[in-house]
């Protein structure tokens, strides 16, 4: 049997150690029971705390565990769930659990983590120089607190070596299902998948991004030209004519516009298109062709191309994913 232990903290998220317990448990034994087949057990699942005492999680959900950190001994996995609380306050309460990530990590035992626990591993250097993602809502904190790990939070899970990250909040379970695939096989997998009734085939986070537009800044002008581009984003318009407005040259107001944001002005207003589209999509019955004249685009062949290569679904995907209709 594949030996894992779950490393439990206080705030953290717990369907995160709940949900890879009941899912690597169940490998080679749900389906199979569904089956009438012999059931078959393939991970001894564990989960471990500072002093075996129970945790807290998210939303006062108590906890027992199965032992202290010091009993854990020899493991295959050791993986790190969700960072339900405030991500800096965990991260100095947890001493103990850093330090044992520090010790199995060079030893060569897989690491893993799900969401925010992506944080746990780089305080403990195990990312450095590494491929990783995390909940796309802490990217650009993860990018500066750790600017040594290539974060790539597009991605649904990365895999770098003996360790690995899932994406946010329900990315367990692409994460578990992707080690069940690793270490038994694929047929035990979408099995697996199929008895909890899963979806397999998650790879990107881009569809759940809500972009933040900075305006956290001290530029009142470029504040301006970002409030006029929200309201007038379905205009044509060129850049011109836009940095003429605010007495401003084209190469000026690109000059400032970086400064004050880290993005073009161009960039900007792809952006706020994006997110409009996306809510039209959800929202409305409005076709796709009238979307795309609604945001500012004429050509719809050519919107549809960016808005998959920016939310990583076609705009019938994502409408048939997360609207209202599901049409």
């Amino acid at each position: 049997m594949i030996k894992v232990c779950l490393l439990g903290f206080d705030y953290a998220v717990a369907t995160s150690i709940t949900g890879v317990v009941d899912l690597l448990s169940t490998a080679g034994t749900a389906w199979n029971y569904f089956q009438g087949r012999n059931l078959e057990p393939k991970f001894d699942v564990r989960v471990a705390t500072a002093g075996g005492r129970p945790i807290r999680c998210l939303n006062n959900m108590v906890l027992d565990a199965h032992l202290d950190f010091r009993s854990i001994g020899q493991v295959d996995m050791l993986i790190v769930p969700s960072i339900g609380g405030d991500v800096e306050k965990t991260l100095h309460s947890n001493p103990q659990l850093i330090s044992l990530l520090k010790a199995y990590a060079s030893s060569g035992t897989q690491i893993i983590s799900n969401c925010t626990g992506a944080f746990f591993l780089a305080e403990a250097g195990i990312l450095d120089g590494r491929r990783a993602t995390t909940h796309w809502a802490h990217a650009d904190h993860f990018r500066d607190r750790y600017p040594q790990v290539q974060l790539i939070p597009e991605q649904m899970i990365t895999s770098d070596g003996p360790v690995f990250c899932s994406g946010g909040g329900s990315a367990w379970f692409d994460m578990a299902l992707y080690l069940i695939q690793l270490h038994i096989s694929h047929e035990t997998a979408i099995e697996s998948a199929k008895a909890m009734v899963l979806d397999t085939g998650r790879h990107s986070q881009l569809c759940y991004f809500a972009t933040h537009h900075n305006k956290y800044h001290h530029d009142d002008t470029v504040k301006a030209v970002q409030e006029w581009i929200d309201q007038h984003h379905g205009e044509s318009f060129s850049l011109a004519w836009l940095a003429e407005q605010y007495a401003m040259s084209p190469r000026t107001l690109i000059r400032r516009f970086k400064a004050a944001t880290g993005e073009s002005p161009l960039a900007y207003l792809q952006t706020v298109r994006i997110e409009n589209a996306k809510k039209y999509l959800e929202l409305s019955t409005q076709t796709i062709a009238e979307i795309t004249q609604r945001v500012g685009y004429e050509d719809v062949s050519s919107f549809s191309k960016m808005f998959k290569r920016k939310v990583g679904l076609s705009p019938r995907e994502y409408r048939g994913r997360f609207s209202k209709s599901g049409k």
